[in-house]
């Protein structure tokens, strides 16, 4: 098994070679730090869990690489979150005349769109509750996808960081698209039959 996990392409020589409970711990961080580090990305820290997912895929227990990876990954929200508020209110106090949190905008659409933002939903002044509610029913799915797409890939994601960046960019993408379509999509179809259909004029 270890030779196998040494040779695999598909990981870091490093972590490769790496004990399971040593190469998840350094995966742990390193979500963490990603999650903090990336706050205008939509539910950042991809590229890790992708990582872990290979990890999977190369042998390690199964169990011994999710569980710690997904609590990291929950633990990187709440703590981006709540870094975002310490920024925001630091910032705040800093210029004179601003004071209080200004609310997140309102809506459904633009509510979820901030979640899946942890330092900007922070930042934003939304609520936690709020907050924790959406960003976990998101990540439940997102991390089921990256953590399966990473063990069924394992033997193909050298490149690894690039496939991430073009798969978080297209995720991205669809969401915002949605979440648009969500908010803006009954008027404009309202507007679309108005418009094809000359008696409503």
């Amino acid at each position: 098994m270890t030779s196998v996990l040494v040779s695999s392409p598909a990981l870091p020589s490093v972590l490769g070679t790496l004990p399971t409970a040593l190469a998840v711990g350094v995966l742990c961080i390193a979500v963490v730090v990603e999650i903090v580090a990336l706050p205008a990305v939509l539910l950042p820290g991809g590229t890790v869990t992708l990582l872990a997912g290979a990890l999977i895929g190369a042998g390690r227990p199964a169990l011994a690489v999710a569980l710690p990876v997904v609590a990291a990954v929950v633990a990187g929200d709440q703590l981006a979150y709540f870094s975002g508020a310490a920024v925001t209110s630091w910032w705040r106090r800093r210029q004179p005349g601003q004071t209080g949190a200004r609310p997140a905008r309102r809506g459904p659409a633009a509510a979820w769109l901030t979640a899946a933002m942890p330092s900007l939903a922070g930042g934003a002044g939304m609520r936690y509750r709020s907050f924790a509610v959406r960003v976990l029913v998101m990540r439940v799915p997102w991390l089921a996808a990256a953590l399966s797409t990473g063990a069924l890939a394992a033997q193909s994601l050298a490149r690894i960081g690039h496939v991430a960046g073009i798969v978080g960019i297209a995720a991205s993408a669809v969401i915002v698209v949605g979440l648009l379509a969500a908010r803006h999509g009954p008027g404009m179809m309202r507007a679309l039959r108005r418009r094809n259909d000359p008696g409503k004029r």
